[in-house]
Parts: structure tokens; C-alpha cells; sequence
């Protein structure tokens, strides 16, 4: 399988700047857990695919530059929203669980999310 990178981002929602990023490569052991672009943009070198629940309207805008960086192809680009609602049209609302978050309070871990888009999409 070639190597699919599973990505979440959170972002500050008034300003828009980039708090926490949390990435996951199919085929390796790496896992990425930082807030710096440069970082992730090597990264992700190397990676076929980029897959993220909501990528396309959420976290693309942020990461734009990145994916060039890293020569990810835009038709490489995977959102599991999408397929989440295709596969699963009798389902009130599409988001990520979050039971750690339903358990603890914890604040949103983008690893958590990644690893979770990744389990949804293998």
C-alpha cells in the first residue's frame, strides 16, 4: 500500500492560527505531534495520500502550502466525511467520536483524531 498520511489540525477559530497538529503515516512508526509547518512539511515527505475527516473544508486552508512542499498530488487528497456519509447515509451527524474526550474532558488531541480517521479509513 503506499503511504498514506492521516492528519488533524486545531485551529484557533479567531484568529485562525494553527495550535496543534497531530499526523499519522500508514506504513511507519512515526507519529508527528508539533504545531510547526516546517516540521510537518518534512514530514509528510514521502506520502502518497493525505486523508482527514473534514479536510477538504476545514483543514486544507491551513496546510495549502505544506502539501506543495511535501509533493502530495491535490487529486491525493482524501476526506472520510465524505465517505462517512456515502457509507452511512441513515446516520444523524458524521463527526469523529471522541470518547476520551466524553471520559475525561481531555482537550482535543489531533493525534487522537488522526489515529481515529486512519482506524476509519483501513
Amino acid at each position: 500500500m503506499k503511504p498514506i498520511a492521516f492528519i488533524d489540525l486545531e485551529v484557533n477559530p479567531g484568529t485562525g492560527s494553527v495550535l496543534d497538529i497531530g499526523c499519522i503515516i500508514n506504513n511507519s512508526e512515526g507519529i508527528f505531534h508539533s504545531k510547526s509547518m516546517a516540521k510537518l512539511a518534512g514530514f509528510l515527505n514521502g506520502a502518497d495520500y493525505l486523508c482527514g475527516h473534514n479536510i477538504v473544508n476545514h483543514d486544507l486552508k491551513y496546510i495549502r502550502d505544506v502539501i506543495e512542499k511535501a509533493k502530495i498530488a491535490p487529486g491525493n487528497i482524501i476526506d472520510t466525511l465524505y465517505f462517512s456519509a456515502l457509507l452511512f447515509p441513515c446516520k444523524p451527524y458524521h463527526a469523529l467520536l471522541k470518547d476520551e474526550k466524553l471520559q475525561t474532558g481531555e482537550l482535543n488531541n489531533p493525534v487522537n483524531d488522526a489515529s481515529k480517521t486512519k482506524g476509519a479509513f483501513l
